[in-house]
């Protein structure tokens, strides 16, 4: 059983500071927890709320026994505190946090003949950001680097978002965007923009092998020295008269898109 010290060290990942002192975080919620369990994320323990329905966590039960991960039955009070959320129906995974620099990230995918990398502009919604990692992990993304100034993917609201995502997909955060799209055309990679002022329509550009798309925030875009950096711009064009396609459902058409070409051509 958990005790009063060991909830109070590890209700600290519920900010930043912890998660990074740490190198720890929490997966909060049945699916997530089992996403996590079967897409090989680093998962030192389990803890169920005594509260919660054995029968419905049943699969998860068999997924630790089969990977010998403890599970740490804890009382409903003590869970509560762990907890961001009011449904995360009695289970919470503590999980490694393996974050890469942007440096090992870039030898990580030097030797790639074909390869995805988004870029992300000061992204601030957890719901957003954890949206961009389900469909990266979905369309085979090798990597998200999240510009400073955004939310931090590991924050609970982007993890429950991304349903398990975040283990299955590279993170490298808190660095200049201008560096790690230098960094990456040297290496190779050919860098698209995605903005809605762009008169090249986004299922008519041919991306390459190796590509690298930059994503800004709804709210502001991608700032303009960003901006700057990028060879080529695509838009998802408008139909309807919304003033703004969420940012989540943009890069999930565009990866939609480079995921059919490189099908097509056997990539």
């Amino acid at each position: 059983m958990l005790s009063n010290a060991d909830v109070k060290r590890l209700s600290e990942l519920k900010d930043k500071e912890g998660r990074k002192e740490q190198r720890l975080f929490l997966i909060e919620g049945k699916r997530a927890v089992v996403e996590s369990l079967t897409g090989g994320a680093d998962i030192r323990m389990l803890i169920v709320s005594s509260g919660a329905s054995q029968r419905k966590l049943s699969d998860v039960y068999s997924l630790a026994e089969e990977k010998g991960i403890a599970i740490e039955d804890t009382p409903a009070n003590k869970f509560t505190k762990l907890a961001s959320t009011e449904t995360s129906q009695g289970v919470i995974a503590l999980a490694g946090l393996t974050e890469l620099s942007l440096d090992e990230f870039l030898s990580k995918v030097r030797p790639k003949r074909a390869s995805i990398v988004l870029l992300l502009d000061k992204i601030s919604d957890p719901g957003n950001l954890g949206t961009i990692l389900r469909s990266a992990a979905w369309f085979g993304v090798d990597g998200v680097i999240v510009s400073a100034g955004s939310v931090d993917a590991y924050n609970p609201k982007v993890v429950r978002s991304a349903m398990g995502a975040i283990c299955q997909v590279d993170v490298v955060q808190d660095v200049s965007l201008a560096g790690a799209i230098s960094g990456l055309s040297e290496i190779g990679f050919g860098v698209f923009a995605s903005t809605q002022e762009a008169g090249l329509n986004y299922a008519d550009y041919s991306y390459p092998k190796r590509v690298a798309g930059v994503f800004g925030s709804e709210a502001t875009g991608i700032t303009p020295d960003v901006m700057g950096l990028c060879p080529t711009s695509v838009a998802v064009p408008r139909v309807g008269r919304m003033e703004s396609l969420n940012v989540g459902v943009a890069a999930s058409i565009i990866l939609s898109e480079i995921a059919r070409q490189k099908f097509d051509s056997g990539a």
